[in-house]
């Protein structure tokens, strides 16, 4: 964020160009731009809990550059956040999914549609619970509101964070029922699981 302390110099960021080639940048099948890893972690920490919302314009550039080295944006109908349900929306005062998929959308010359898929019930905070948790608190969790902007269009799913799936698994089996033609999960960054390190990081 400036603490490198050099001037930022990418016209439409806040993180300076050192800074951003230097990033944990994650490309497993473009699943998500980055791992969540330091200093990506305390990034997305900040924006998604401290209010730092000018960050997502700097979210989005590095997802775009990395979905489009896996895919064609061209084949893109639409852009759709995952939601958060209202309790927690007034709580936190912006969806963190919605303000990136926005930017995102924007980049790839898209529309972001924050209200066809809906977050029915006020799930607990994911990050304290097991995947098999997870899975139990989200099932049928989602629902698309309005199956006419879905249906036969290939929907681009956004989030910030991936650890389990769980959430992106929910969303995307609503968005299916709903009658999405295809739906793309890709999130900021991945959590990475033991299967995702080399033995240089599970031996620290």
């Amino acid at each position: 964020m400036r603490d490198c302390g050099r001037s930022v110099d990418r016209a439409d960021g806040y993180i300076c160009s050192h800074c951003y080639e230097t990033l944990p940048w994650y490309d497993e099948f473009a699943k998500s731009a980055f791992a969540y890893l330091e200093p990506i972690s305390d990034l997305i920490n900040s924006y998604k809990f401290f209010g730092a919302t000018y960050l997502a314009e700097d979210f989005a550039a590095a997802m775009e550059a990395s979905f489009r080295k896996k895919h064609d944006a061209a084949a893109v109908d639409l852009v759709v956040p995952v939601p958060l349900h209202r309790n927690r929306l007034v709580e936190r005062g912006y969806n963190q999914a919605g303000l990136i998929a926005k930017a995102f959308a924007r980049r790839i010359g898209r529309v972001c549609d924050e209200t066809s898929l809906a977050r029915l019930r006020d799930t607990e905070h994911q990050s304290r619970s097991s995947g098999d948790e997870r899975r139990k608190n989200l099932k049928g969790a989602f629902r698309v509101v309005e199956p006419s902007f879905v249906r036969g269009r290939t929907v681009v799913l956004i989030d910030d964070v991936m650890t389990t799936g769980s959430t992106l698994d929910e969303c995307t089996e609503a968005l299916v029922a709903g009658g999405a033609y295809r739906v793309i999960p890709f999130v900021l960054a991945k959590a990475l699981m033991d299967e995702d390190l080399g033995e240089d990081f599970r031996d620290m």
